[in-house]
């Protein structure tokens, strides 16, 4: 299990992990000559048989993007708040970040509590308390804690111990994406980094590649929690020995995914859900920072509502980026106002698709409140009441596996086409639908026209039968199963035999009597003097 720290700055977070697990998280120079975190830090402990990581965060309000870079919605939190101080500025924004990136559990540890008396520990374990469950985190305890004394750091450290008791186990869906947050060399292995499995399973010998760069590179070891493995899956703090490339070829930010998975992207549709204490509604094209994991990207936001996002409010965004993220449906992303210094929001991973044109239109709205459906096979399944589905671009969004896709294609059964080097998918209704009316009117064209052999391509899509990108696989399934023909460019029924009109036709026979006859074959002059016409 992981153990994520929430805090105003100074509210103890360092001395409790160094408290719980004898690790000093605070490595950096500056860092132990300012006495505050800046970076994200991590320290490992056996507790009662259960192996937990600490994710050490800074609370400093201009390091709230390394906070950001250290959470995952399958963590625990464990929130500090001093005694002296109570509830700061920091707690509230961390509070809010860890229930807009999905953490919903947590442990309150109220701290210093060697400073204040007991009324004043009370009073402020009541505020702290009130203030979770104002931001969806469910407390699995409240601890009082002194990294002086060591009152209470027992109790915590049995809390931790029983909350990983209790933890389900994560799901390990998805193909394999982990968080890259460090990047450096180890004498005599080369270059490891080090993350959060966000889906999948790695293990030895994989192939991975590094997003957005899309180099690629294989896994040489694994460590997880600090120790050698043979495998690591979502849920996993993980140390990954990479061959083939050079530390300078991945850095913070950037993601390993397996290469299928591998799809940047500068546009990212959401759901997005502006804080209460935001101060003032959310406009068109506002200028935004976007932090997502460990990766942060400048760029805006446009609103696919018409109207702003007032505070305490949602609606359907899609960021526009700078330089590109690598998100798959359901991940969590942070937007703040870097000049406001204010965190907005956050919101869901709809799609991450690219529209050249409509991107307002309400149809695409429709569509993306069907596309936010959690489960993959209602999510297909009401896409395609609304119109086709790019196959590909639904399996890379969702991130889905080979296996995970194909039990997706099996429950839906759509009817798929290949268009443009696509798959794109059509609803099995409509498609037959579709078959049955451009067979009949092709039938029905030959009693209008029983001389003509047929109709050519573009009669038919002016006709418009089916949707025009539907044509050219209508026809082609059409002649596959011998509803149809085609000869020279004309398709009609297989039971047409073209005929002349009544009058073309006696005309005709008048004219193979003439013709006929032995002897040299009369001039059409002679013929229209003989016929009289």
């Amino acid at each position: 299990m992981i153990v994520t720290l929430a805090g105003h700055v100074d509210h103890g977070k360092t001395s409790l992990v160094h408290a719980l697990t004898g690790v000093d998280t605070d490595s950096l120079a500056e860092e132990k000559r300012r006495g505050l975190t800046i970076d994200i830090g991590f320290a490992y402990a056996d507790i009662e048989a259960q192996r937990i990581g600490f994710v050490d965060v800074p609370g400093h309000h201009r390091f709230i993007h390394n906070m950001v870079a250290g959470v995952a919605a399958h963590q625990l939190a464990l929130v500090a708040v001093a005694a002296d101080d109570g509830v700061m500025p920091q707690t509230r924004e961390h509070l809010a970040i860890l229930k807009l990136l999905g953490v919903t559990e947590g442990i309150l540890a109220i701290t210093k509590i060697d400073r204040v008396d007991v009324q004043r520990t009370t009073e402020v374990a009541d505020a702290a308390a009130a203030l979770c469950a104002a931001f969806g985190i469910t407390l699995r305890a409240i601890v009082r804690t002194s990294t002086i004394s060591g009152e209470g750091v027992d109790t915590l450290r049995e809390q931790i111990a029983e909350a990983a008791r209790h933890r389900e186990a994560i799901a390990a869906g998805g193909e394999f994406r982990l968080a890259v947050d460090r990047a450096f060399v180890v004498k005599g292995s080369g270059v490891v980094v080090t993350g959060t499995v966000h889906s999948g399973v790695v293990g030895k010998g994989t192939e991975v590649a590094i997003a957005p760069a899309g180099t690629t590179a294989r896994v040489r070891s694994l460590r997880v929690s600090d120790q050698e493995v043979d495998h690591a899956q979502a849920g996993d703090r993980c140390a990954v020995n990479l061959g083939g490339i050079a530390v300078s070829d991945i850095t913070r930010g950037d993601w390993l995914v397996a290469p299928a998975a591998l799809a940047p992207t500068h546009h990212v549709q959401l759901r997005l859900a502006v804080l209460d204490d935001f101060p003032r509604a959310l406009k068109h094209w506002l200028p935004v920072h976007a932090y997502h994991a460990a990766s942060h990207a400048e760029g805006h936001v446009a609103l696919l509502d018409a109207a702003p996002i007032a505070p305490g409010c949602e609606g359907f965004v899609e960021l526009v980026l700078n330089t590109p993220l690598h998100p798959k449906h359901g991940d969590r992303l942070v937007l703040r106002d870097h000049a406001l210094q204010r965190t907005i929001g956050g919101g869901t991973v709809i799609d991450t698709a690219f529209v050249a044109r409509g991107r307002r239109a309400p149809e695409r709205v429709a569509r993306l409140a069907i596309a936010q459906r959690a489960d993959a096979i209602t999510a297909l399944a009401g896409l395609l009441d609304l119109g086709d589905v790019d196959l590909t671009a639904f399996k890379r969004a969702r991130n889905l596996t080979a296996a995970e896709y194909q039990r997706v294609i099996d429950a839906v059964a759509p009817h798929q086409v290949q268009r443009g080097g696509t798959l794109i998918a059509l609803h099995p209704t409509r498609w037959s639908a579709a078959l049955d009316t451009l067979a009949a009117q092709i039938a029905a064209y030959h009693k209008t026209a029983p001389h003509s052999p047929g109709l050519k391509v573009d009669q038919i899509r002016r006709m418009q039968l089916v949707p025009k990108q539907w044509l050219d696989a209508a026809l082609a399934q059409l002649i596959a199963s011998s509803r149809i023909r085609e000869s020279a460019g004309h398709f009609f029924a297989p039971t047409h035999r073209p005929q002349l009109p009544p009058d073309d036709a006696a005309l005709l026979k008048r004219i193979e009597t003439l013709i006929s006859s032995d002897g040299q074959p009369p001039s059409s002059g002679d013929m229209a003097k003989t016929l009289g016409i």
